[in-house]
Formats: structure tokens, C-alpha cells, sequence
């Protein structure tokens, strides 16, 4: 076991490569900003929504959300979505 830990400790100090390495320095991921247009003022009703994304959008984020999922199958604005 000594030996594993010295082994482990050699990677962690910047051992020398041995060629058996495979992996690859992972590149720094840039977070992108998640933006929409939509608001939850006013409530809006299937009507007035332009979008099947958007009627999901508002199911999922906001309570009054629900009402547009009449008969309550995760499906909201039916003739939209």
C-alpha cells in the first residue's frame, strides 16, 4: 500500500510521464448566460403564449404555471404543444 501512496503522491508532485497517461488537461468552460424574453407579469393563458417552449417555460417555473395543464398530463397548451 506504501507503494500506491508514494505512486499517488509522484502524480500529485509532478512526476515525470511515464507515456501511460491518456488523459488530457480539461480547457476552462465558459458559463453561458441562460436568457428569455418571457416575464411572469401579467399571467398569461395558452391565447396569449406564442410557443410551446414558452408555455413549458411557464409551467415549470412559476405556480400559476399549472393552469395551463387543463387536464393535468405535463402538457401545457395542448394546441401548441
Amino acid at each position: 500500500m506504501g507503494r500506491v501512496v508514494s505512486s499517488a503522491l509522484g502524480l500529485v508532485r509532478g512526476a515525470p510521464d511515464n507515456g501511460l497517461s491518456t488523459s488530457k488537461p480539461l480547457g476552462l468552460v465558459t458559463p453561458r448566460a441562460l436568457t428569455q424574453s418571457w416575464s411572469c407579469q401579467p399571467r398569461r393563458t395558452c391565447p396569449q403564449i406564442g410557443s410551446c417552449e414558452e408555455a413549458n417555460w411557464y409551467l415549470n417555473n412559476y405556480s400559476w404555471g399549472g393552469k395551463l395543464d387543463r387536464d393535468g398530463d405535463g402538457i401545457p397548451c395542448e394546441r401548441l404543444c
